[in-house]
C-alpha cells in the first residue's frame, strides 16, 4: 500500500462513518435561524465516537472536552492498520447553504507546527451542509456531497494566513494532493506571505 493509498483509505473511512450518521439523522432539533455551527460540530464529535466503538480501523476515538473552544481538535481517534497507529484530528465544519462561498477560519498554524512536532501530521476536515427545516434543520447535500472532506496537507493552495494568524480558505474549492513535504514548504510559503502582508500595512 502506497502513502497515498494509505491516506485515502483513512479518509475514506472517517468520511463514511459521518455519512453514515447523518442518514440515520437526517434532521436535528438544533435551531438554524442563526450560525448553528458550533452546536452541529458538539452533536457530531458525540455521534462520531459512539459510531466508532466498534470499528475495524478506527480506535480510541474521543471527543473535544466540553466547554474548551480552543481544543485544536473537534474529535479525535487512531487509525489502526496492521500493528501501526496513526493519530487522526478531525475538525468539523457545518455550513448553512447561504454561506456556502464563506471564507472560514480553519486554525492557527501554530497548531499544525506543534502536532507535527509531537509526531502527529493528519488534521481531516469534515465538512457538512445544512439549512432550516421546521424549527430545526436538515442536512443537505452541496455539489452532490452530503459529506466533503480533505487533510490539510491537501488544502488548495488559494488558502492564506490572517494578520489574527488564522488559515483561512474559501469552503467551496477543491482540495489538492500533495506530499507531507510538499504541504511544509507551501504551509511556510503562506506563513511568510501572511507575515509579509502584516507588516506592510503596520
Amino acid at each position: 500500500m502506497t502513502i497515498k493509498e494509505y491516506e485515502k483509505l483513512i479518509r475514506e473511512q472517517i468520511t463514511n462513518v459521518i455519512k453514515t450518521i447523518i442518514a440515520k439523522n437526517k434532521t436535528l432539533n438544533i435551531s438554524a435561524k442563526s450560525r448553528a455551527g458550533a452546536e452541529i460540530s458538539n452533536w457530531l464529535e458525540a455521534a462520531f465516537v459512539k459510531a466508532t466503538q466498534s470499528h475495524k480501523y478506527l480506535i480510541d476515538s474521543e471527543a473535544a472536552p466540553k466547554g474548551n473552544t480552543k481544543n485544536p481538535w473537534d474529535a479525535r481517534c487512531y487509525f489502526k492498520l496492521n500493528e501501526h497507529k496513526e493519530d487522526i484530528w478531525i475538525d468539523f465544519k457545518a455550513f448553512k447553504l447561504s454561506a456556502i462561498d464563506s471564507n472560514p477560519d480553519i486554525g492557527t498554524p501554530n497548531k499544525v507546527i506543534k502536532f507535527i512536532e509531537e509526531g502527529g501530521f493528519y488534521l481531516l476536515y469534515v465538512h457538512v451542509y445544512y439549512e432550516e427545516y421546521n424549527n430545526g434543520l436538515k442536512f443537505i447535500s452541496s455539489n452532490n456531497e452530503m459529506v466533503k472532506s480533505y487533510f490539510l496537507k491537501d488544502i488548495s493552495d488559494t488558502f492564506r494566513r490572517t494578520p489574527t494568524n488564522q488559515l483561512q480558505v474559501n469552503i467551496s474549492v477543491k482540495p489538492t494532493y500533495r506530499t507531507r513535504e510538499e504541504f511544509i514548504e507551501l504551509l511556510m510559503k503562506k506563513i511568510n506571505e501572511g507575515l509579509i502582508r502584516q507588516l506592510e500595512k503596520a
